[in-house]
């Protein structure tokens, strides 16, 4: 079943008399519960790829649809609410609250969106995360992999349409990039879980279950 679609997605920049095509006229279409890695040097447009699809940018021209909803066509109200109950974002540097604790920075979606926070669903985290003995932790007394780890906590606990991670593994070393990966495998296989995940990295990116290669905005085979 299609979760997400975009149709003709173009985002331009303009400065001045100068003009950067970042996304030129791309439609993917995603279904639930696929593993989706998009991978591209640096400059291709995936990470202003994965900014339209979350509804973080506005695109110039083109559709995005989430569960055949328009994102583009609610307002600015909807949207923010969109944004905070369909897409789980995880960043390449953690984004952690530094004065929240590892229980409290998984919670704070719930929290923003007045929702009650699902015990058993934040229990089941902790554990599958490894920091049921760490969730009085502050981000501060983590290693870098166990921040990433609360950061896709965050990202699980409202049950998103889809999580979108961009260069997750970017800032971890060998050992901490493999245990995120396992990670969002596990997310992806556990709870059926649609995921799309930047990376620069090959190796990496062939953990997907498709991988979508982009170069100067467009889709490249």
């Amino acid at each position: 079943m299609e979760i997400l679609r975009t149709e003709n997605l173009t985002k331009i920049y303009r400065n001045g008399e100068n003009t950067v095509t970042a996304i030129n006229n791309l439609s993917i279409s995603v279904n639930k519960g696929e593993f989706i890695s998009i991978i591209g040097s640096s400059g291709s447009g995936k990470s202003t790829l994965l900014h339209l699809l979350g509804g973080v940018d506005k695109p110039t021209s083109g559709k995005v649809l989430v569960n055949g909803i328009d994102i583009y066509k609610l307002s600015n109200d909807e949207l923010a609410i969109f944004r905070r109950r369909e897409v789980g974002l995880i960043y390449q540097f953690f984004n952690l609250i530094p004065i929240l604790n590892v229980q409290e920075n998984i919670m704070l979606p719930c929290e923003l969106d007045r929702r009650a926070v699902p015990e058993t669903k934040l229990k089941e985290l902790l554990e599958i995360l490894g920091m049921e003995n760490r969730k009085d932790y502050l981000p501060s007394q983590l290693s870098g992999g166990q921040q990433q780890r609360v950061a896709i906590g965050r990202s699980l606990i409202n049950n998103p349409s889809i999580i979108l991670a961009d260069e997750p593994t970017g800032n971890l070393d060998s050992k901490s990039t493999a245990e995120i990966v396992a990670l969002l495998k596990k997310a992806n296989e556990q709870f059926n879980q649609t995921i799309i995940m930047i990376t620069h990295d090959l190796e990496i990116a062939k953990n997907a279950n498709r991988i979508i290669r982009i170069e100067d905005g467009e889709i490249y085979n």
